[in-house]
């Protein structure tokens, strides 16, 4: 069996590390950039990714899709779909990375779910978003769109002046309460998620003077125990946004835990670092289970 892993970054340690599962359980991994992308509608449709026939893989593995435009990634996205719609298994299918990727989506999903998060509004409302940011005193802005941590702001009540330049510059702000975190240092936890089970969880600790924890911004990974309320609302995160595997952000408040953000194409780097576990491994297993189901 011949399976696609989508990523930019050909050094990946994840990409690389499912692409290991894959070949020790007997299958041939292709580590596919979707820079390289062509489609050709015509009598037929043809999807090529650097010279190899998408449409003849088993399955494929979006690790990282790449974007340098909305455009861009709107096309990107696209061909995943048609390759799905071919029949061929995506993990994660593109409505779960779509739904993941977009902040909006992911709390609509986790609301209809039940999963407990902090108060989020999303807005074209200057007003709205600042009577918002007035009630709460604190408020996080995340990119809608956002990923690793970029782009993140802390509002307060007494200077909320970039709320008007980030609803000029963007259309829409998205915003969540500001949680205050009971733990001793800024910190949040991500669990790893893989075919229906929480593979591993780590404490993300923000570098000192930062309230960021998200490793791409200095964080640094440590070993989190798993607890029962970890696991159940890191599972019923996952299920609500319907990803095969996922990294589920959590923080710890007074009130229990609380869901920030399912990420659809997480980096398995942390939990591998903190406890030595294969994640790719697991993902491989999980993507071969799915493509034999598909036949």
């Amino acid at each position: 069996m011949r399976f696609g892993i989508v990523v930019t970054d050909p050094s990946d340690w994840t990409a690389r590390a499912i692409a290991s599962g894959l070949d020790r359980q007997g299958a041939k991994a292709i580590l596919l950039d979707f820079s390289q992308l062509a489609a050709s509608v015509g009598a037929g449709l043809a999807l090529n990714g650097g010279g190899t026939d998408l449409l003849g893989l088993d399955g494929l593995v979006a690790r990282d899709l790449g974007r340098s435009g909305a455009v861009d990634v709107a096309f990107r996205f696209e061909a995943l779909s048609a390759i799905e719609d071919a029949g061929i298994p995506v993990v994660n299918p593109p409505s779960a990375i779509a739904r993941a990727a977009n902040k909006f989506a992911t709390s609509l999903a986790l609301q209809g779910a039940g999963v407990p998060q902090p108060e989020t509004l999303a807005a074209t409302s200057l007003p709205a978003a600042e009577e918002f940011v007035a009630r709460h005193r604190r408020a996080v802005y995340k990119p809608l769109f956002g990923f690793k941590g970029r782009g993140l702001l802390l509002l307060t009540a007494e200077d909320p002046s970039p709320l008007k330049d980030l609803m000029e510059k963007s259309g829409v702000v998205y915003l969540q309460e500001f949680l205050e975190s009971t733990a001793p240092r800024p910190r949040d936890i991500r669990a790893f998620v893989v075919d229906g089970k929480v593979a591993g969880a780590i404490y993300r600790v923000a570098p000192p003077g930062s309230w960021i924890s998200n490793l791409a911004r200095g964080g640094a990974p440590e070993r989190c125990p798993l607890t029962c309320e970890i696991e159940d609302l890191a599972l019923r995160a996952a299920a609500a946004v319907g990803t095969a595997y996922s990294g589920v952000d959590l923080l710890e408040t007074s009130g229990g835990l609380r869901v920030l953000e399912v990420n659809g194409t997480p980096s398995g780097w942390g939990v591998h670092q903190a406890w030595g576990i294969d994640v790719g491994e697991l993902i491989a297993s999980a993507v071969l289970r799915i493509a034999e189901g598909s036949f």
